[in-house]
């Protein structure tokens, strides 16, 4: 009796322990699919001499995508049906898009403007209505010191969609005194602009 309840168990569970093994086995494949396309794309953009946070988001959203299809992959193969694991994380990519839109939409613009360099620290910026010069450029956001040293914040969603007028800065623009210090340290004095 206790072979054939023993024989019944494993009948009826070995589908699901091969389905188990199966997505495991796509999920490192994808993980090492993931690392190997990292690490490539590190280099590449390296070569490029691209910045270091350009570098990181690239490789960083590569590797995390990757990985979403493994996971995608390895669910689906446990639940032994793709149509509902590729349903759950295209839902899921779908509600996370809408509701970070407007932050993606800067990291994706700062992601071209550091690749681009159309806009360096000590360039002369004029956009929007706000001129300054700009003392950082990050990821989402640039820095630029108004000529009477106020600081203005430019999401850099509208550097990359809107027209720029870039120059150097000119002789005796804006007030020293008013620069002190904002190499350092650019959110000194901060001041959030919105439109």
């Amino acid at each position: 009796m206790p072979t054939s309840t023993l024989s019944g168990a494993w009948h009826f569970a070995s589908p699901f322990v091969a389905n188990v093994v199966e997505g495991v086995l796509v999920f490192l494949v994808f993980l090492l699919l993931a690392r190997f396309l990292r690490n490539l794309i590190n280099r590449l953009l390296q070569l490029r001499h691209v910045s270091t946070e350009a570098v990181q988001i690239a490789t960083r959203a590569i590797y995390i995508g990757v990985i979403a299809i493994g996971a995608t992959l390895f669910v689906a193969a446990i639940l032994g049906n793709n149509t509902v694991g590729v349903a759950g994380v295209l839902l899921a990519a779908l509600l996370t898009s809408l509701g970070l839109q407007d932050l993606i939409k800067s990291y994706v613009s700062g992601f071209y403007v550091l690749m681009e360099k159309n806009v360096r620290v000590g360039d002369l910026v004029e956009s929007g209505g706000y001129t300054g010069v700009v003392t950082d450029v990050r990821m989402r956001v640039t820095y630029l010191r108004g000529a009477h040293g106020e600081v203005v914040v430019v999401p850099n969603s509208e550097l990359f969609t809107r027209t720029l007028v870039v120059s150097h800065v000119p002789a005796g623009w804006g007030s020293p005194s008013g620069l002190e210090g904002t190499k350092d340290n650019p959110d000194e004095g901060l001041e959030v602009i919105t439109r």
